[in-house]
């Protein structure tokens, strides 16, 4: 099924119907019969199948060829947000923990691979990572969130990063010292901390660009 808000005048049942209508008729089979799609939904009457395919029809999704039995088409509407919607998602990975001097996309390192609203991410490369406890809190971030961070190993004073300190990464503020760097929290309750810029086990790996929160 698509995300909400692919199609916001559809109801969620109307973008099962549709994505089952696009899978069928962009294999270029015949499409769905009425009983057919009767049985993959459920709807015990033919009738209900109708309500559904004119509510479609009506919406600009779906139109009808005269003159040819179960002649079904998609209309441009349809395959145009079939297309945006692929456009505006991407798989990013989750990572878990990352060993010290490896790449931070070693395929060792992720736990998980999620889709997300490309509008949460910038630039080619990107991955997602769980805070762990309340450090940033007054940045608007808590325990269990999501970050989206950009593949980065350099930053600007201020930026939110994502930060490597041997083998456990920290989200916190990046402020460049004389000969230091401070990686500031955003919680009163805990200190600074600072570390040597050459130090190898210290490095960025990201700039943090988006967040998701999963409610419990």
């Amino acid at each position: 099924m698509s995300p909400r808000g692919a199609n916001d005048n559809l109801t969620s049942r109307q973008e099962e119907v549709l994505d089952y209508l696009r899978q069928a008729l962009e294999k270029g089979g015949a499409p769905p019969s009425y009983r057919e799609l009767g049985e993959r939904f459920g709807i015990k009457s033919t009738n209900g199948v109708k309500v559904l395919l004119d509510a479609l029809e009506r919406k600009g999704y779906l139109q009808r060829v005269a003159g040819r039995a179960r002649a079904l088409e998609l209309t441009t509407s349809a395959l145009t947000d079939r297309r945006d919607l692929e456009l505006s998602v991407r798989s990013v990975p989750l990572l878990g923990r990352v060993a010290a001097g490896e790449p931070i996309l070693a395929v060792e390192h992720v736990e998980d691979m999620l889709q997300v609203d490309a509008q949460l991410l910038r630039g080619e490369e990107n991955f997602a990572l769980e805070v762990r406890g309340d450090s940033m809190v007054e940045a608007g971030i808590l325990d269990g969130d999501l970050v989206f961070a950009q593949v980065q190993d350099s930053a600007r004073a201020g930026d939110m990063v994502v930060a490597l300190i041997g083998e456990e990464a920290t989200v916190k503020f990046y402020f460049p010292e004389q000969e230091r760097v401070r990686l500031q929290p955003a919680n009163p309750r805990y200190e600074p901390i600072f570390v040597e810029p050459a130090s190898p086990e210290f490095r960025i790996a990201g700039k943090v660009v988006g967040l998701m929160r999963r409610y419990r």
